[in-house]
């Protein structure tokens, strides 16, 4: 075999493994293309969770914050309460003590003004007493007056 019959054979061996080295290359092209797509896809939605993570981050530390405010407007206002109940209660207890001062200032004069008039009702008791007295002796004097006439009338 000659030169000019072996080149031709290796021209198209040649041609053929560079074909299919081509060949190779287009399918891997196609393969790493259609990869490329998928990676795409993931990409796009990769970045869409991300968007919506980041908007739901942004809503929960708005919530956050509006937590941490209501919070502490319910401190302040607990506080001002306490405050409010605090002094209420030292006006309720200046109340009382008043109110206890002034119950015992009152019992205090019952005691007096009951202690006045049982005097009075134990004079008065013995007054009538002494009246009672009396009125039974002038009582018994009259009637013997009046016995001693009928024996005078009756003689």
């Amino acid at each position: 075999m000659t030169t000019n019959r072996i080149l031709p054979i290796a021209n198209l061996v040649g041609c053929l493994v560079i074909t299919g080295i081509i060949v190779v290359q287009w399918i891997n092209e196609r393969i790493n293309y259609n990869r490329i797509g998928v990676l795409n896809a993931e990409l796009g939605t990769t970045r869409e969770q991300l968007d919506s993570e980041k908007n739901r981050a942004g809503a929960l530390e708005n919530d956050v914050r509006q937590l941490k405010d209501s919070i502490e407007s319910t401190m302040r206002t607990r506080n001002e309460m306490e405050e409010a109940m605090a002094k209420m209660m030292a006006e309720r207890e200046a109340q009382a003590a008043t109110t206890a001062s002034a119950v015992a200032i009152n019992n205090e004069a019952i005691l007096k003004q009951t202690e006045i008039w049982e005097k009075a009702i134990a004079e008065r008791d013995a007054r009538i007493r002494e009246l009672n007295t009396n009125l039974t002796a002038a009582r018994n004097r009259l009637d013997s007056a009046i016995a001693e006439l009928k024996a005078a009338g009756a003689r």
